[in-house]
């Protein structure tokens, strides 16, 4: 546990964490969000889905989180989720980031980073000292060493906002959004109990950068004990002498949708082959059991079309190119059960993952973009879907809703939302009912966009 100075580096442990971008809540003070990019070797992004904020909530792989605001004790924070585990070998690093509504970053006070353990353990904590015009920062970053993770603490600011971030990093879904910090979602609650947290020793400095300093007022950090069963994490803040203990901030519940929680669970299964090969997917699939999530990976830069099938069935999973190699199908197993074989056609290396439904991407208010197939879960009220797709080639686009309570009732699509072939431009506007529903892309090559729209009420 450690306080530590920009530049310095800190190992953390390789386990779920949860990191809050904070700071101080002072009226008329610009707000501020979190955001995570993924990186691979090359310090870019691979994909839209590996730039993570409020309108893109989940990761694909499910290690990354956007979990929303809590606030308490004269603080805010703003929460991200990191399943340190499931971060896929191909990311190096995870920046941490803050964006606002295009206030300069100077204005906002008492501006940190930290680092907690899922129980509630301080891991670290970054008191950022000298931001000034920036739109955007880059609070930290996550990175491998040696099989192992460390913390950055990183301290270096953006004029050009997330969208500008992003397209540094090499990602598009953030250029076109312009986000407003969310609310909090929970109000202060009653302290617990206040222990004093340990000294700012132990910090790792980054080549000759210099020890860690204390806070400038020379107080240790002051850290609020939730209670168990309040889900509250920790958060350390400077406290002047003299001043009254903080309360903690509330970590909000992560974003999983409560349908989920009658579906088949399981932990992600990975198979990986090249060429053509069956393989058998060893699931304890009940008869006309509800579908889950198959997401294709290829890795070979000059190979794209997939062909995958049930054995013994018509129906095809996937047969088409994937779009930047990676797309994610809606996976209805045989109306029998039981463990399913599939043959596998494809020319290179390829990668694929069964998923449990809960990791259908949340879908709520704003514009998200993308490409190819994709698996979106819609949890609020009754909304208006703008649906944009175009595609330089042939190829058909085809957008389903599923809905029902009934076991197996997600197996069929209860309304086809968009329609097009031969490569036309699709500009549709529907409206879709309350949720729990899926919305999925179920044919596309195309590059698509949709703006979700709450109905307003009467």
């Amino acid at each position: 546990m450690t306080h530590i100075a920009k530049g310095a580096n800190i190992p953390v442990p390789t386990a779920p964490l949860r990191v809050a971008v904070g700071r101080r809540q002072v009226p008329g003070t610009p707000g501020v969000d979190a955001a995570a990019l993924l990186l691979d070797a090359t310090g870019a992004v691979r994909r839209d889905g590996d730039l993570v904020f409020r309108s893109m909530s989940v990761h694909p792989s499910g290690a990354v989180r956007h979990l929303g605001a809590g606030d308490g004790g004269g603080q805010i924070a703003e929460w991200l989720e990191l399943d340190l585990p499931l971060v896929e070998p191909e990311v190096q690093r995870v920046l941490v980031a803050g964006y606002g509504d295009g206030a300069a970053f100077g204005a906002v006070p008492g501006l940190y980073a930290q680092v907690v353990t899922a129980d509630g353990g301080l891991v670290t904590h970054y008191d950022v000292t000298d931001a000034s015009t920036e739109t955007a920062f880059v609070l930290g970053e996550f990175y491998r060493r040696d099989g192992a993770w460390r913390f950055r603490a990183v301290g270096q600011g953006y004029d050009t906002g997330l969208a500008g971030l992003a397209q540094d990093f090499g990602g598009r879904a953030a250029q076109a959004a312009a986000p407003v910090p969310a609310p909090p979602t929970a109000g202060p609650v009653t302290l617990q109990d206040v222990v004093k947290v340990g000294s700012e020793a132990g910090a790792v400095p980054l080549g000759e950068s210099p020890a860690p300093t204390p806070p400038a007022s020379g107080a240790a950090p002051v850290m609020a004990k939730a209670a168990p069963s309040a889900e509250r994490v920790p958060v350390a803040v400077p406290a002047p002498e003299p001043v009254p203990v903080p309360e903690p901030v509330p970590v909000p519940e992560p974003a999983s949708p409560a349908w989920g929680r009658d579906l088949l669970d399981f932990e992600p299964i990975v198979h990986r082959g090249k060429s053509a090969k069956t393989i058998t997917v060893d699931l304890p699939f009940p008869p006309h059991s509800d579908p889950v999530i198959l997401e294709a990976r290829l890795t070979d830069a000059h190979f794209r079309f997939l062909h995958v099938q049930i054995v013994g069935s018509d129906e095809d999973v996937f047969c088409n190119d994937l779009p930047d190699h990676y797309g994610r199908a809606l996976f209805v197993p045989p109306p029998g059960g039981g463990p399913v074989k599939l043959k596998v056609r494809h020319s290179g290396n390829w990668e694929l993952t069964f998923r449990p439904l809960t990791a259908a991407l949340p879908i709520g208010p704003g514009t998200v973009r993308g490409s190819g197939r994709e698996v979106f879960v819609h949890t609020g009220p009754a909304a208006e879907l703008t649906v944009r797709a175009s595609d330089r080639h042939s190829g058909w686009f085809q957008v389903f809703s599923h809905r029902g309570d009934a076991p197996g009732a997600l197996r069929e699509p209860a309304e086809r939302l968009a329609y097009a072939w031969n490569g036309r431009r699709v500009k549709e506007k529907v409206r879709i009912p309350e949720g729990p529903l899926l919305i999925v892309i179920d044919k596309s090559k195309h590059q698509w966009e949709f703006t979700l729209d709450p109905l307003n009420s009467p």
